[in-house]
């Protein structure tokens, strides 16, 4: 019995182990092309962001469950996330089909991330009237990163440049100035420089081209390097779309727009805790500032750059409740300001939230606080004024008010008197009959003290 069980046990093990073996031989090969071309066809435009990440490893996929020729990714970007471009290169490196980038049409660039990206492809195409380059990572404002943090950045930057140029065969040293020394290329210039391989003014001239060629692809990581001649002849175009999740997320992964919902949640929020009762202003505040850090998620952010958004935002909130005659607003919206134009670290991205967002930003904050305050002090005049004129002398107290005695206890000295408007218990050293004038002179508790006027 026992040596049934070993063998039974024996032969379920290297049953598994040849199954594990052969998925992993399957998983490992490219995927071989259907018996009719067929090339997918996907569009990058905009910010390079977790949505483009996600987009293009979706196409990817797509591409290999078709058995698609290959993969042409139609490029116009200014730069974006260098996180979201390293994902991107692995991406490509583990495709089993040819990912070629094609930037088009003419006015279209590959800028900065943008550049890098177009290394890691195993083709490279431009279309005449673009530009390529301009990866030398700047500061918050386009500026040039000063000491060690910027050498730092510059170098890790430039070498993952070249290590790109060299495993795709392209021009190593060139690939380092697009990042060392920001150079950019027109298309006719990438091509005499060996930055990339085919220049085509349209889709269709592209795949004229790309026909018959040869491209190497695989992981040559893993010492996997695969041929293979293309044929495009009559190929069928399929079309990789932006799941609604993506278009939004590809909307959201800007600093800009981060800038914009923090502003706008913090105005309506201080207009919530400014006029009390209202409710929707405070909702919808609530959410734009959650979405905003939902935003800032997605990009690169400093600390120190969060932590002044977050004071600066509790301190023009805590405004309307601590009489600081504007100081703590004032002190917020710099502290808010501040934080907009430091919270995203320069070293992984050029994006950064524009003056043309964090100047109005100020501007807007300041001028609201300024006129909700102005308001403020001008109702509290007004109730100075009617208390002066009802014969009071404080807003929480009934000091100095004058009313009228409503009932009597049967002692004669307690009852009910009328006081602004209100029904409150008193308590009198001399008796006092309805009907009386009376004033209040100080509270017991939750009784007043009256004497007779």
């Amino acid at each position: 019995m026992k040596k049934l069980k070993r063998a039974i046990i024996r032969t379920f093990c290297g049953t598994f182990c040849i199954l594990l073996g052969a998925w992993q031989a399957i998983s490992s090969e490219p995927v071989r092309p259907a018996a009719e071309p067929i090339v997918w066809l996907a569009q990058i435009r905009g910010t390079i962001n977790p949505a483009s990440n996600s987009y293009l490893a979706n196409a990817i996929r797509s591409a290999e469950a078709d058995r698609a020729e290959v993969l042409v990714v139609e490029l116009d970007t200014p730069g974006g996330l260098l996180n979201s471009v390293r994902e991107m290169v692995q991406a490509i490196d583990q495709s089993k089909v040819p990912v070629v980038f094609y930037v088009a049409p003419a006015g279209a660039s590959a800028t900065s991330a943008g550049a890098i990206l177009m290394l890691s492809s195993h083709l490279a195409a431009m279309a005449p009237g673009t530009n390529i380059g301009a990866a030398h990572p700047v500061g918050p404002q386009g500026e040039d990163i000063k000491g060690a943090m910027g050498e730092k950045a510059t170098n890790d930057t430039a070498a993952f440049a070249r290590s790109l140029a060299e495993a795709r065969g392209r021009n190593r040293e060139i690939a380092e100035e697009i990042v060392s020394k920001s150079k950019s290329f027109t298309a006719e210039e990438a091509l005499s420089k060996g930055v990339i391989e085919i220049l085509a003014p349209t889709r269709e001239a592209l795949f004229k081209n790309l026909s018959g060629r040869t491209v190497k692809f695989g992981q040559p990581s893993q010492g996997q390097k695969i041929e293979r001649v293309l044929k495009m002849e009559g190929a069928t175009v399929k079309e990789a779309k932006m799941t609604m999740g993506q278009t939004i997320l590809n909307y959201l992964a800007n600093p800009n727009i981060a800038g914009l919902l923090m502003t706008l949640g913090v105005l309506l929020i201080y207009v919530e805790l400014s006029t009390p009762g209202i409710g929707i202003p405070g909702v919808l505040g609530t959410i734009s500032i959650l979405v905003a850090f939902v935003t800032f998620q997605l990009l690169p952010i400093r600390i120190g750059g969060l932590v002044l958004l977050v004071v600066g935002i509790g301190m023009m909130i805590a405004e309307p409740f601590i009489v600081s005659h504007g100081a703590l607003a004032a002190g917020g919206i710099i502290a808010f300001v501040l934080g907009m134009v430091w919270v995203i670290d320069p070293s992984s991205t050029v994006l950064t939230i524009s003056p043309w967002v964090w100047v109005p930003a100020a501007i807007t904050l300041g001028s609201m606080v300024f006129l909700i305050g102005f308001a403020a002090l001008k109702m509290r005049k007004q109730s100075q004024d009617a208390l002066e004129k009802m014969g009071g002398s404080g807003i929480s107290g009934l000091a100095g008010y004058e009313g009228t005695v409503e009932s009597i206890d049967p002692e004669g000295r307690s009852g009910k008197v009328f006081f602004r408007g209100e029904l409150w218990s008193f308590t009198s050293k001399e008796p006092i009959e309805p009907g009386d004038h009376v004033k209040a002179i100080e509270m017991q508790g939750m009784r007043v003290v009256i004497t007779r006027i």
